[in-house]
């Protein structure tokens, strides 16, 4: 894990504290964004937003991408918008939208940040090897297995239609018992949060740790302030780390 100083911490600081500088803007690779999304993932506690994960999720992809880690996955990213976007969905598959420009016959893993009842985030992997959709719950009590394969229904139902109109399943030579719904496996011996604020930034890191194949040992409570102030950092410089 990749220790960014505190002097440099404390530039982002001085920053968000700043009033002079309540009005600026921050280029990311992700669009402009303000200070109140920077103080938002920089502080602890701060409940993160669609556009945190889906800026984060784009960084994170771009950066082991250009790291070039002999060991990780190959893969491609959605973001939160995906199942709303119905008419749009083959763009992702296809490779032809903005910033998802891999198409899903070219990797075996897309990651997603996925919201659960409104107020808690996980991570979702549609395992294009196995067929399965895979779950990283960092608060497995808030939902049970059942709960979550009927919440997960309408993607389970809609990628293997995705997948088969494309003519993905054809390409790997898959038979058509992998158009049918996709079971849901709960991924367990994980991480686990010890509070009820840091759902996000678990599955930010479990989608960094997990895509680089790096071990989990980092990845844990006590390190989640620091994570915050990591991925701020980053994103604030647009300087990916590892």
């Amino acid at each position: 894990m990749h220790k960014i100083l505190d002097v440099h911490l404390d530039r982002l600081r001085a920053w968000i504290t700043d009033k002079r500088t309540d009005d600026e803007l921050r280029e990311t690779s992700h669009g402009k964004k303000s200070k109140a999304f920077f103080r938002d993932l920089f502080m602890c506690h701060r409940w993160l937003a669609d556009e945190h994960l889906d800026a984060l999720f784009l960084f994170i992809r771009l950066k082991i991408k250009a790291a070039g880690i002999p060991s990780s996955q190959n893969f491609t990213t959605a973001d939160t918008i995906f199942m709303d976007e119905e008419y749009r969905l083959v763009d992702y598959v296809v490779g032809s939208k903005e910033n998802f420009q891999d198409p899903w016959a070219s990797v075996d893993y897309v990651y997603s940040p996925f919201n659960v009842h409104g107020n808690h985030w996980v991570l979702l992997c549609l395992d294009l090897v196995s067929c399965q959709v895979k779950v990283w719950d960092s608060l497995p009590s808030l939902t049970t297995a059942e709960e979550m394969t009927n919440i997960l229904l309408p993607i389970r139902q809609l990628v293997p239609k995705l997948l088969d109109s494309t003519g993905f399943f054809d390409r790997r030579g898959r038979s058509s018992t992998y158009k049918e719904p996709w079971p849901v496996v709960i991924v367990d011996s994980i991480p686990l949060q010890r509070n009820n604020s840091d759902c996000d930034v678990f599955t930010i890191k479990y989608f960094e740790y997990i895509a680089a194949s790096v071990g989990l040992d980092t990845l844990c409570q006590e390190n989640m302030s620091y994570f915050r102030k990591q991925l701020a950092f980053q994103l604030w410089t647009n300087t990916p780390m590892y």
